[in-house]
């Protein structure tokens, strides 16, 4: 059995003294989501009709200037749109390509950011226990960008892709059943098979859950497979397995202590959320500033091709990211701490099951070599 309070308490020791550790950190925080948050309530709402006058009754003249630009731009490129689509094919068309072309963009930026840091994050740290030696920030980026760092897309990919197709379809054929029950009784107690199927789709989720808990210990060794000896994804995958069935004792221990402690941080972060309000406040001028710059060069390239109000939306679409970021940055770098000390726990428990496999030879056919 390994030490896992050793782990837990070095894990610690490396977050505190190791700090370029917390860039790096930062930028998965920022990429990746991780860390938790704080769950938005839907709060739209919708007033009767007689409350909102239709557009064309508007006194345009009375609005502000800016207000005025804006709301004859609506009705004139706008409502077009929405009001007869059949008529401007081809428009929606290019707006839809420009729109999943923007999107497509930043989600493989952000992919390259994500997976670049938490190869980084991984090697850095096994780097300094083999030699002592920390690394500076262009070292640390070029241990994570390489390979090692694709095939860990890879690995997501291939295991996050079963799970998603089986739920769409458990939950699409969950609902054809529902519908074919209610048409078949539709007098014996319909309200009773709706909490029935409730119930059902609770309790798949909560299976799901308990799938998704093991999935992420399951990448843990196979992400290490991959970034620190440096396997292809499929032996990544098949290694990892492996080593988590000769030690599932020492992995499902280290696991459930972290699902504790990942528990304990989401909890910690939603009463942080809230102790952190002055600092927003504090934050807002200098997040309006820094998002200004980028806020001004999108305008300025869309003034090239675009006119008001259009050119200022792109603008504010663009600098609104940066600003959020800047305003709750105390919160990403709190996600960034957890998620370096998460990663550290489980790159020296891979280490130190490695070490005990050095002084306890598993069979041969479990210990094939994988080229680079």
């Amino acid at each position: 059995m390994i030490n896992i309070g050793k782990i837990l308490k070095r894990s610690a020791q490396i977050l505190w003294d190791y700090r370029i550790l917390w860039v790096f950190g930062l930028l998965f925080a920022l990429t990746s989501g991780g860390g938790g948050g704080v769950g938005r309530g839907n709060t739209s709402f919708r007033l009767p009709d007689s409350h909102i006058p239709p557009m064309q009754h508007w006194d345009v003249r009375t609005m502000p200037p800016a207000l005025r630009t804006l709301v004859e731009w609506f009705e004139k490129d706008v409502l077009p749109l929405i009001e007869h689509p059949e008529a401007h094919v081809s428009t929606l068309i290019w707006i839809g390509v420009a729109v999943l072309s923007f999107v497509l963009l930043i989600g493989i930026l952000q992919a390259i950011v994500r997976y670049v840091s938490e190869t980084a994050i991984m090697r850095m740290v096994d780097e300094y226990e083999q030699s002592g030696v920390k690394v500076g920030f262009r070292q640390g980026w070029r241990l994570g960008w390489n390979r090692r760092a694709f095939r860990l897309w890879l690995i997501d990919l291939i295991v996050a892709l079963p799970v998603v197709l089986a739920v769409a379809l458990f939950i699409g054929g969950s609902i054809v059943l529902l519908i074919a029950a209610i048409n078949r009784w539709p007098n014996e107690a319909p309200a009773l098979v709706i909490v029935a199927f409730t119930g059902w789709i609770f309790l798949f989720m909560f299976v799901v859950m308990l799938i998704g808990v093991f999935i992420d210990l399951l990448r843990q060794f196979f992400s290490r497979m991959a970034a620190l000896e440096g396997m292809s994804t499929l032996a990544s995958l098949r290694n990892g397995w492996q080593m988590v069935g000769r030690h599932w004792k020492d992995a499902l221990l280290v696991g459930l202590i972290m699902l504790g402690i990942r528990i304990g941080f989401s909890i910690f972060g939603f009463i942080a959320f809230f102790l952190l309000i002055p600092l927003y406040l504090l934050l807002l001028l200098p997040a309006a500033l820094i998002a200004a710059i980028p806020g001004a060069l999108a305008f300025g390239i869309a003034s090239l091709f675009t006119t008001a109000p259009l050119n200022w939306l792109i603008g504010i679409l663009l600098a609104l990211p940066v600003f959020f970021t800047v305003l709750f940055a105390p919160l990403f770098f709190l996600s960034a701490l957890y998620l370096v000390y998460e990663s550290n726990v489980w790159t020296l428990t891979y280490r130190e099951l490695k070490l005990l496999e050095t002084t306890t030879p598993v069979p041969a056919s479990a210990n094939a070599t994988f080229g680079q």
